[in-house]
């Protein structure tokens, strides 16, 4: 196991753009204000989304694009460093017409978005290559 310790520095609330795409816009504030470790957590709805889980198997993310205008359930994830770059990991439950889907979060089209980013202050952990799983881990 590896732990990081952290401080909590500031903590945001967001309100995406109509239409943004959520993962560019959430990057593009965390690099407007050098935010390089955080927690984030949403609630919303999207136009679109592509979402995915990864095959442990095949070592390869499985990935599946909705179009249908679905209801953010629950988001989650956190901010590290990946190849020298801020670098927001998502996961997302998606829910319409009584049917639930998550995963991994790709991209999505924003409806109406609500995050709550808590930036940490300490050392940001960075993702690597991890043989074992294939991978990028702290």
């Amino acid at each position: 196991m590896k732990a990081f310790r952290f401080d909590v520095r500031n903590a945001f609330f967001l309100r995406l753009d109509y239409g943004a795409e959520l993962l560019s816009q959430l990057k593009e504030f965390l690099i407007e204000n050098n935010i390089k470790s955080a927690f984030v957590t949403g609630i919303g709805a999207v136009i679109s989304a592509e979402i995915g889980y990864y095959d442990q198997k095949r070592r390869e993310y499985v990935k599946k694009r909705f179009t249908e205008r679905s209801e953010i359930l629950s988001l989650s994830g956190n901010v590290s460093l990946f190849e020298g770059g801020t670098f927001p990991h998502v996961h997302v439950v998606l829910g319409y017409d009584n049917r639930l889907y998550g995963g991994h979060l790709f991209s999505a089209e924003v409806f109406a978005c609500e995050l709550f980013v808590v930036e940490l202050l300490g050392s940001p952990p960075e993702r690597r290559h991890d043989e074992q799983t294939g991978l990028n881990l702290w």
